[in-house]
């Protein structure tokens, strides 16, 4: 079975750890391979490159309970319960994908509007293409070696201002205006909308530099990157149909 659910951003906490165990209570009791979706919160705050086998030292909520859900499956999987593996990516771009850049700064790009970002612009950024992430799920599935590890879905490296500039410039859009949004902005824009209160805990991911490495994913599983130009255009794409 392959896991890419996840409750609403601002019920992490609450709603994640019961829908968790729930799914390896049923893996467990199906006796079927168990393959979960997961980020770079577990790992907390890295200086240098975000490795497979970097330890589970989160420094946040989000990030313990990220932590946990993985450290639950890898027991069972230790105890001989069940088979699991988890693959872990980076913010994400493509066609329907949900994260920071498709939500704030791509459509806002295409309308001509000013974009808004949580964390630095200026510092390198990794960023996973869905389509990427659906092969290293499918490809961590079928390889009998997964079992028991975290793999690294291959990302870009790319600080945000840079990456808005060329995904205006691909698709024709007006030349990008991107505010930085501090912790004060965030609490203030928390007032009507709740998600922005839960990126204030996670700005340590997005003010320093957050370099994915998949050498081991590449490797072992043999997926490669897509070409950036290639994920934003598809996000483009995507956001079009939606439109």
């Amino acid at each position: 079975m392959i896991n890419c659910a996840m409750p609403p951003y601002d019920r992490w906490i609450t709603d994640a750890p019961p829908l968790a165990a729930a799914l390896l209570s049923a893996v467990e009791r199906a006796g079927i391979g168990y393959v979960m979706l997961g980020n770079l919160y577990a790992y907390g705050h890295v200086d240098g490159p975000f490795t497979e086998g970097l330890p589970i030292a989160p420094v946040s909520a989000k990030g313990r309970v990220r932590a946990q859900m993985w450290l639950d499956a890898l027991a069972a999987f230790e105890a001989g319960r069940a088979n699991v593996t988890e693959v872990r990516a980076a913010a994400f771009l493509g066609a329907g994908a949900v994260s920071t850049f498709t939500l704030s700064i791509a459509p806002q790009v295409l309308a001509g509007e000013v974009a808004k970002y949580a964390g630095r612009l200026d510092v390198p950024q990794s960023w996973s293409f869905v389509g990427d992430v659906a092969e290293t799920l499918v490809a961590a599935a079928r390889d009998g070696r997964s079992w028991g590890r975290a793999w690294h879905v291959p990302a870009a490296v790319i600080p945000v201002q840079e990456l808005t500039e060329r995904f205006a410039e691909l698709t024709g859009a007006p030349a990008p205006r991107l505010e930085r949004l501090d912790q004060d902005a965030l609490r203030a824009l928390s007032k009507q909308n709740p998600v922005f209160g839960e990126l204030v805990e996670m700005l340590y991911a997005t003010e320093n530099p957050h370099i994915l490495d998949s050498t081991e994913t590449e490797r072992m599983l043999g997926v490669r990157p897509t070409a950036l130009d290639e994920a934003l255009l598809a996000t483009a794409r995507g956001l079009a149909q939606v439109g």
